[in-house]
């Protein structure tokens, strides 16, 4: 792991994970303050930005395998998902119609990289027009691509050879 992750892009990402997950009020108030409880309990700040990027989001040393890994085609996509057969990806697509093209991308590479594409998930509610058209016009905001996880010829081998008994 070479690559450092900097304690900015860690907040970035806790700042993007608070305003998904922050019904009321302001993110960036409830993530300063949460920063400020661990600060209080003796951790530096940069300590308490990763322990709570720990807490919330996960181990803050993946992201840079995750970016060194990732192909340009999945670029913003988040990798919501990925157990023994099936994975989650998911897709911002506000304003829709203009991330087509990238969305193709994102399909034909989950393909093949990962596996068979089986679902594409739209997620609908209040995008970009909302706030010119009104509060009632909602859009696709967002897709989760679900994929079966392709095996290894080894665990297809031993499937078939423990179906001729």
């Amino acid at each position: 792991m070479g690559e450092q992750v900097g304690v900015d892009e860690l907040y970035n990402a806790l700042l993007r994970y608070y305003r998904g997950s922050t019904i009321w009020g302001d993110p960036r108030a409830k993530l300063e303050s949460d920063i400020a409880k661990l600060v209080e309990k003796g951790f530096t700040r940069e300590e308490a930005i990763k322990k709570l990027f720990e807490e919330k989001i996960g181990d803050y040393r993946v992201i840079a395998e995750r970016r060194a890994a990732a192909p340009p085609a999945l670029e913003g996509a988040k990798l919501v998902y990925k157990g023994e057969r099936v994975g989650i990806v998911y897709v911002e697509t506000d304003p829709f119609y203009d991330s087509l093209p990238r969305l193709g991308r994102v399909l034909d590479e989950v393909e093949e990289r990962f596996g068979e594409v089986i679902a594409v998930v739209p997620n609908v509610g209040f995008v970009t027009a909302s706030v010119f058209l009104g509060t009632s016009f909602q859009g696709v905001k967002g897709v989760a691509v679900v994929f079966r996880l392709r095996r290894s010829e080894p665990e297809q081998q031993g499937e078939h050879a423990g179906g001729q008994h």
